[in-house]
């Protein structure tokens, strides 16, 4: 007979006994699974109940399953309750759906996924992995038939790395609990928690040293719209700004490709003005473009940072690299991942995600602008 979803326990506990009430309970669950009673996948009645129902302490109820937990015998699933596990295997505790973006990626995003990914089932969770696609007409978000098709099975919490609107509306309008890694700091209905990455500690620190080194021009090198944006705040400190867009390759975003086109983007612009155009500073918001361009104001006889100073953003370890230190807005992605993976534990643990919880890039002087 099944009371509020579980079958009532098929026993009733021996006072008369001498011992642990607590043990009784545990040897009594374990033979119930032992013969069948409780089968793999069941749902064992919660705590509460357990305590009402056989007249014992919540504690009491506890230990016992505690006790089958550590042998095995049981899952705890966030949101479902101690499920029974197969005989020959345990279950997972749950089914974490992380949301990506498509396509190889770029090495931050595939970094974080992997630590999330790792921890998840280091920790006895199962990661399943989705990519929601562009459509071919808007280049917007709007593919979403791969994610509705996983969504089909039990999914204890979907964990969004794609951090796009389109995205997240989906997910709010399906009423589908998630978690996301954003720079949004709008608030959407069914989302449980973020980690926010913030880019405008890093920002503020640069512009305090654009101030103090007297800087009068910046010229901001973009390809894509990633990263800190810092024109608006130079200009608001009086400041001459602009942004030089890089345009991608052709077919998409490719790293290799990107260093190729700033090349040569910057040695046409160098060969038709000379240096008259160059800035007091160039501010690389992506580092595949540093690395594109360094080649070619070296080959045009442009000191760094004598003729012009740079600052770039970096990835911790993935460079760019250069003769001397790079004044950068220095990323770890590592961290990030790790930071987005304790949150996720600790909401399944828990059934919170802390708040709070933010990354983002260190402003870091060396020796390109000074």
């Amino acid at each position: 007979m099944r009371t509020a979803g579980f079958k009532k326990p098929p026993f009733a506990l021996d006072r008369s006994r001498r011992g642990d009430l607590a043990v009784q309970l545990a040897g009594a669950l374990r033979n119930a699974i032992d013969t069948g009673y409780y089968k793999s996948g069941d749902v064992l009645p919660p705590v509460r109940d357990l305590a009402r129902l056989l007249d014992i302490s919540k504690g009491m109820a506890e230990q016992a399953i505690a006790c089958l937990r550590e042998e095995g015998l049981i899952s705890p699933r966030p949101r479902i309750g101690s499920v029974v596990c197969g005989k020959n295997r345990p279950l997972w505790k749950g089914q974490i759906l992380i949301v990506v973006p498509p396509g190889v990626g770029n090495p931050c995003d595939n970094t974080v996924y992997a630590i999330l990914r790792d921890e998840l089932t280091a920790n006895g969770y199962l990661p399943l992995t989705v990519a929601a696609f562009r459509t071919a007409t808007s280049g917007r978000y709007g593919d979403f038939a791969l994610l509705e098709t996983q969504m089909k099975q039990h999914i204890d919490l979907v964990v969004s790395l794609a951090d796009a609107p389109d995205v997240t509306r989906w997910l709010a309008r399906r009423r589908v609990p998630f978690v996301r890694l954003t720079r949004s700091t709008v608030n959407q209905p069914n989302c449980l928690g973020s980690v926010l990455r913030r880019d405008d500690p890093a920002l503020e620190d640069f512009i305090a040293h654009c101030r103090a080194a007297r800087v009068r021009s910046v010229i901001q090198v973009t390809a894509m719209r990633n990263g800190p944006d810092a024109v608006p705040a130079l200009k608001a400190f009086g400041i001459a700004a602009s942004n030089w867009r890089i345009p991608p390759p052709d077919g998409g975003w490719d790293a290799v490709g990107l260093v190729q086109r700033a090349t040569d983007e910057f040695a046409a612009r160098l060969a038709r003005n000379g240096r008259r155009w160059l800035p007091d500073l160039l501010f690389f918001r992506d580092d595949h473009l540093t690395t594109g361009a360094l080649p070619a104001l070296l080959a045009a006889g442009v000191r760094i940072p004598e003729d012009v100073s740079i600052v770039t953003w970096a990835n911790r370890g993935l460079g760019p690299a250069f003769v001397k230190p790079f004044t950068r807005m220095e990323f770890d992605i590592a961290s990030a991942g790790e930071t987005m993976a304790r949150c996720v534990l600790e909401y399944l643990r828990t059934g919170a995600f802390p708040s709070g919880a933010t990354v983002g890039p260190t402003y870091i002087r060396g020796e390109t602008f000074q």
